[in-house]
């Protein structure tokens, strides 16, 4: 699940108790909102939720594949154990 979206960059917070493939997708997607965000930033005309949108039609075409590769490189992916911290905030400090 993604919360509240800056123009900053993409934050997410996720539902203690959520499922291991639900924590994994929400990592896939925060990740490809990073990825994307100065693309967006660029379209002038692409609002928050259009970016979220956009996240969303492109997890929906990738994620499989990506399951896929971690099949390929050896993964047990029905063996995935994600886990949401009650308390724990990571943010992104910028380059080390």
């Amino acid at each position: 699940m993604i919360n509240a979206l800056s123009s900053e960059k993409p934050p997410s917070s996720m539902q203690v108790g959520a499922t291991s493939m639900s924590v994994l997708r929400s990592v896939w997607q925060t990740y490809w909102l990073h990825e994307n965000w100065k693309i967006f930033d660029n379209r002038s005309s692409d609002s928050d939720y259009d970016q979220l949108a956009q996240s969303l039609l492109e997890m929906e075409v990738k994620f499989e594949d990506f399951m896929q590769q971690l099949d390929a490189v050896g993964w047990d992916t029905s063996q995935i154990n994600l886990k949401v911290p009650r308390k724990i905030s990571i943010e992104e400090l910028g380059p080390v």
